[in-house]
């Protein structure tokens, strides 16, 4: 399986009303790929990190220069994946997480303006590239 390509990705999402009504504490952090945690419990001990090829900080505001909007999530990961699937590659991809993580947003997103998941964009640009190119070979 010579030239084959397996790349990880993690995003922190923004608490949900719950979450925010018990004034839950963000315990990730990030800092270019890496994504750290700490232990509320231990705060003396120091925080694990991880480093993965992506790490996206979606916890705050589209104000925040750290955000990862969809559009930069599907520009890193989607047009990359569909530029192999035109180079007649396999290509996959899957979300994992617990219920409520954030992976159907991520995938799908929302039916607004700018909230399109990975799919629609990567579905979007598919046909748009389809019906631009003339050539028999595509």
């Amino acid at each position: 399986m010579a030239g084959a390509s397996v790349k990880v990705a993690v995003r922190v999402r923004p608490f949900n009303a719950r979450e925010t009504s018990q004034d839950a504490k963000c315990v990730v952090s990030m800092q270019g790929n890496t994504t750290s945690i700490i232990n509320p419990k231990q705060s003396k001990d120091a925080p694990k990190s991880f480093t993965f090829d992506y790490s996206y900080w979606s916890h705050t505001s589209v104000e925040d220069p750290q955000f990862a909007s969809q559009q930069q999530v599907y520009r890193d990961i989607g047009e990359e994946m569909l530029l192999h699937a035109f180079e007649g590659y396999n290509v996959c991809i899957f979300a994992y997480g617990q219920t409520g993580a954030g992976k159907s947003y991520t995938m799908m997103g929302r039916q607004e303006p700018g909230q399109q998941g990975i799919v629609p964009q990567l579905c979007e640009d598919l046909f748009s590239r389809v019906s631009e190119n003339q050539s028999a070979q595509l």
